[in-house]
């Protein structure tokens, strides 16, 4: 797992809190040269699953049902309960769950099995700046390769 780089005191990726220990939306910089963002989880976020992050800073699993309300997708490196607060990762090389099959070095898409990505096409479900470096014999969580992702929902996706 990726470290904080960022000199802001009490920072860990790694848990999770009942009441908000940073404020929602705070921003640290990580050793794998992606981002962490600070949310609280609308709905249980299981560990690995990609997230729909909302303008308010809360996240869901991902789903294509989901996905245009998203102003980026983030990635549980750890479990989110349900109103918890705790880091999602928006860029680097996190870990993503995605489905059985998907391959490496092509564009992931939104499934409907909530929190795992795919490499088959879905009509603007497409996760922009996301690749998975290996590929998953099983369902399961793969090494990814994440610019700041977002899912591309318009004519042009």
């Amino acid at each position: 797992m990726s470290i904080s780089v960022s000199n802001m005191i009490g920072v860990s990726l790694e848990y999770t809190d009942t009441s908000p220990s940073f404020a929602v939306g705070t921003v640290v910089n990580l050793s794998d040269g992606g981002q962490a963002l600070y949310v609280q989880a609308a709905s249980t976020c299981a560990t690995w699953s990609a997230v729909t992050v909302s303008v308010d800073n809360k996240v869901a699993p991902l789903t294509t049902t989901n996905s245009a309300n998203s102003k980026a997708v983030g990635f549980a490196q750890v479990s989110i309960a349900s109103a918890y607060y705790g880091w999602v990762q928006l860029g680097g090389k996190p870990r993503v769950s995605v489905l059985v099959g998907c391959q490496p070095n092509v564009p992931l898409f939104t499934t409907a099995t909530p929190g795992s990505l795919d490499d088959a096409t879905v009509t603007a479900g497409l996760v922009a700046g996301l690749v998975a470096t290996t590929s998953a014999a099983s369902a399961s969580a793969v090494t990814c390769i994440a610019g700041y992702p977002h899912v591309l929902t318009g004519l042009n996706a």
